[in-house]
């Protein structure tokens, strides 16, 4: 194997930066059945402290129950209201947490709970995530964006030339550029086999991880990101953008594989229970640097080391697109024609 190994040095995706998103994330104002509603009106049903968003999908929508009526509204999503230090909320009670660049969910750990803060307060509140909207954008990969057909985004990240989607639900991906005319849709539909068996017999999936690089470098440009999965749920559990920089070619017999953090316990009689938790990507492989560029690899390695980035030590194969940091690594000066090992950790 011959191929490229890059840095994708991180962008963060906050307030500014992003345009617009079909996913909601406030509140809305409720349905009212006697109402007539517009091509294009959205409107709540809300239970408790969760609100079920949805968005008519005719003129003259008048008396069609949001839940019931699928072709007179689509589903867009599940919003949580805003805390409130004089709402006393029930035992699992989910509420948000939204200001300028933060974007998280808190769940009640206690009945009556009233006047307590939920930043910070671990015994009377849990941090569950961030908001459905930004969960594509946080640091954890298994913690996904999700809604029903397809997720769009659209953000203007300044000067960079990649976009990594990982943990990815979807037939396809697109991603386009409103300057330069760059778009580029990849399918995500994968019916890897061995044998005509598995060809008929295995389903194909719709899931992983892809890179779209080689786009044009605009600062004012906005980035349009659109995951599509007609009739199932979209999902994109980590979008990084960045700009990418290569080290070197990664060398044969690279090795990919994941640290699991489910937990075994066996009783006394022997019976096993298992815990699934999460599992994190991890790779170990070589690459050759090239003759008059070791110290500058070796500056990048180092600067970038307890870094978290995207690190791609191959295009052509998916599992060797992660994000974490950088482990151990050594740059070498030789005339043998030694290579650099490198070892890339990665996060859930």
């Amino acid at each position: 194997m011959s191929a490229d190994f890059r840095m994708i040095r991180p962008v963060a995706v906050t307030d500014v930066r992003l345009i617009s998103s079909t996913v909601p994330e406030a509140l809305v104002t409720d349905y009212a059945g006697g109402s007539t509603y517009a091509l294009g009106d959205i409107r709540g049903v809300t239970t408790g402290t969760a609100q079920v968003v949805y968005q008519s999908l005719q003129a003259s929508n008048t008396g069609h129950t949001p839940a019931s009526s699928p072709t007179w509204w689509k589903l867009l999503g599940t919003v949580y209201a805003p805390y409130s230090a004089g709402t006393t909320y029930a035992l699992g009670a989910i509420v948000s947490s939204i200001a300028t660049n933060v974007h998280e969910l808190y769940e009640s750990q206690i009945a009556g709970n009233v006047g307590q803060a939920v930043a910070n307060n671990p015994t009377k509140w849990l941090r569950r995530s961030a908001t459905n909207r930004w969960n594509m954008f946080d640091k954890a990969i298994n913690s996904q964006t999700v809604a029903p057909t397809s997720v769009s985004v659209v953000i203007q990240p300044g000067l960079v030339n990649t976009i990594t989607l990982l943990n990815v639900e979807g037939a396809s991906a697109t991603v386009s550029q409103s300057i330069s005319g760059y778009s580029v849709t990849k399918s995500l539909v994968r019916h890897d086999v061995l044998n005509w068996y598995d060809f008929f017999y295995e389903e194909p999936i719709r899931a992983g991880d892809v890179v779209f690089d080689g786009i044009p470098p605009y600062a004012a440009a906005n980035i349009t990101i659109t995951v599509d999965n007609a009739g199932l749920n979209a999902a994109i559990g980590g979008c990084f953008v960045g700009k990418s920089r290569t080290i070197g070619l990664t060398q044969w017999e690279l090795t990919a594989g994941v640290l699991s953090y489910s937990t075994v316990s066996t009783d006394t009689f022997g019976n096993v229970t298992m815990v699934k938790r999460a599992n994190a990507k991890k790779m170990n492989f070589d690459v050759r640097i090239p003759e008059g560029f070791e110290s500058e690899a070796f500056r990048l390695l180092t600067e970038y080391t307890d870094v978290e980035m995207v690190f791609i030590a191959s295009s052509d194969y998916s599992m060797t697109i992660a994000y974490g940091y950088l482990g151990q690594w050594e740059v070498p000066i030789s005339n043998s024609g030694r290579a650099a090992p490198i070892e890339v950790r990665g996060l859930i």
